[in-house]
């Protein structure tokens, strides 16, 4: 079985436009073939509105994987949290050649979520709000063939970008001050860190309901091995200090490669590790191969307006193991 994530860096415009999207199908379809993968999660998938049409649609898409083998696989999307459509930007994508048994979407945390009130909003906000999710979290359960099946959630976490605050800006990218800044940087830095514990959260519920469940976690993380966010996804036992809890720890897959093959973004010269695929101890075992295609991956800053944006500044991970 062979599992792969992908992040596509934003795919589709606002409207459907199939001369638009001509380069980044040459760029694109041939790193999709290339993965073979059984299970693809797919991340940055826009959708879009045909005239006197009221739902979005995944039209792009649909033209990226046409005469591929993924056109015939199952497909699950991550939709609007007041509407069975799929949002304008940055929709997660599973498609699967297995069977999906169940599939959900976590929009909002199971958990209670820290409030926040910023300092310096303007106008001032009259009370703290409760800390909310930039994307949901899709969890699916696949029918792999065993008498397990596979437990999935496609993830991708908040970037370490300052998050909006109130009045805090002259202009999209410009901070007014520093202070608001500060305080978006942060929030950003908290919404990963909460989104990450909730799911924590409901993988312990998968491990107290079955003994050895098979579970994976595919996506871009936006965090390396050191993030908070990660190590709370992994439990580690020289994190808990408990040995007998390591039979509920996630492993680190792309953690097997030495670090200049396991980077999925360049930034300004810069390879970091941000796209991972987590295994439970029961999946972990039954993996032989973990592959980064990062060989021509371009800088995400120094290639910025260059033909690399037909393609994705991020590097495909793929996962195979046996059964």
């Amino acid at each position: 079985m062979r599992l792969a994530t992908f992040n596509i860096e934003s795919f589709g415009d606002d409207k459907f436009k199939a001369e638009r999207l001509e380069p980044r199908i040459r760029a694109l379809r041939p790193k999709l073939l290339e993965l073979e993968a059984d299970i693809l999660c797919l991340q940055e998938v826009n959708a879009q509105k045909l005239p006197g049409e009221s739902e979005r649609k995944f039209l792009a898409l649909d033209a990226l994987l046409a005469g591929t083998p993924y056109e015939t696989f199952h497909a699950v999307t991550t939709t609007r949290p007041d509407a069975p459509s799929p949002g304008d930007r940055h929709n997660l994508v599973v498609l699967s050649r297995f069977p999906v048994l169940e599939s959900r979407i976590h929009h909002e945390a199971a958990m209670h979520v820290p409030l926040w009130q910023p300092d310096h909003a303007s106008p001032a906000m009259d009370a703290p709000e409760a800390l909310s999710f930039d994307r949901p979290v899709l969890e699916l359960t696949l029918d792999i063939g065993g008498e397990t099946p596979l437990h999935l959630f496609a993830v991708h976490l908040r970037a370490p970008i300052a998050a909006p605050i109130p009045g805090g800006k002259t202009a999209p990218k410009v901070w007014k001050n520093v202070p608001a800044w500060a305080e978006g940087y942060f929030l950003a830095s908290m919404m990963r860190t909460v989104q990450a514990l909730d799911l924590r959260l409901k993988i312990d519920g998968l491990f107290d309901r079955h003994p050895e469940p098979l579970i994976a976690v595919a996506g871009d993380f936006n965090a390396t091995e050191d993030s908070t966010a990660l190590r709370l996804l992994l439990a580690d036992p020289d994190d808990t200090g408990n040995p007998d809890l390591a039979n509920r720890q996630l492993f680190q897959l792309d953690a097997a490669l030495p670090p200049e093959l396991r980077r999925t973004v360049i930034h300004k010269g810069r390879g970091q590790a941000l796209d991972h695929i987590l295994a439970s101890p029961a999946l972990f075992s039954r993996m032989r191969d973990i592959e980064v295609f990062n060989d021509d991956l371009a800088d995400e800053v120094l290639d910025e307006g260059t033909l690399a944006e037909d393609g994705s500044f991020h590097a495909a991970v793929r996962a195979c193991f046996e059964f």
